[in-house]
């Protein structure tokens, strides 16, 4: 059976992670826009805290949900992957932050941000890349990635024309 380099693996899941949060700074892409505006940290950049409040129809996720259920999830699996000792996920609770204030928006994103700047350093720390951190550091980016495309599709939709 065929080896994967471990430096190979990395350096290209540290690429697809920056893609999704932080951009691609105009530089040719794997899979988002790479104008300037196509990652998470972009995205939300351009938006104010009513957009980011504002359901697509009653009842339904805003971008602030979304953003914070994001953030979350990769809290909870940073730790998951670290074997932190009482780590219980709140899905649903994941998902309460619906409306947020333009103070709110802001310590959101910073949250975010923070939370993923975490992840990419215990990501950069690991020195066994077994199946824990394999499949938890794969299942933040496909996560984070599909949040990333309902982001945009809301902030297209939403935004006055």
């Amino acid at each position: 059976m065929p080896t994967v380099h471990a430096p190979d693996f990395l350096n290209n899941l540290m690429d697809l992670l920056r893609e999704t949060f932080e951009g691609t700074g105009g530089q040719g892409s794997h899979y988002i826009d790479g104008r300037g505006h196509g990652s998470v940290f972009e995205t939300l950049e351009g938006l104010d805290h009513a957009l980011a409040s504002t359901p697509l129809s009653p009842g339904g996720a805003t971008i602030a949900a979304h953003t914070e259920h994001t953030r979350y999830y990769i809290q909870i699996l940073r730790r998951f992957i670290a074997q932190e000792e009482d780590v219980r996920p709140d899905w649903p609770g994941s998902w309460q932050t619906r409306t947020v204030t333009a103070e709110e928006w802001s310590n959101l994103q910073r949250a975010i941000r923070d939370e993923y700047a975490a992840a990419m350093a215990h990501l950069s720390r690991i020195e066994v890349w077994d199946d824990e951190p394999i499949g938890g550091f794969l299942s933040i980016l496909a996560h984070s990635a599909y949040h990333l495309g309902a982001i945009r599709l809301l902030a297209v939709t939403l935004r006055p024309q």
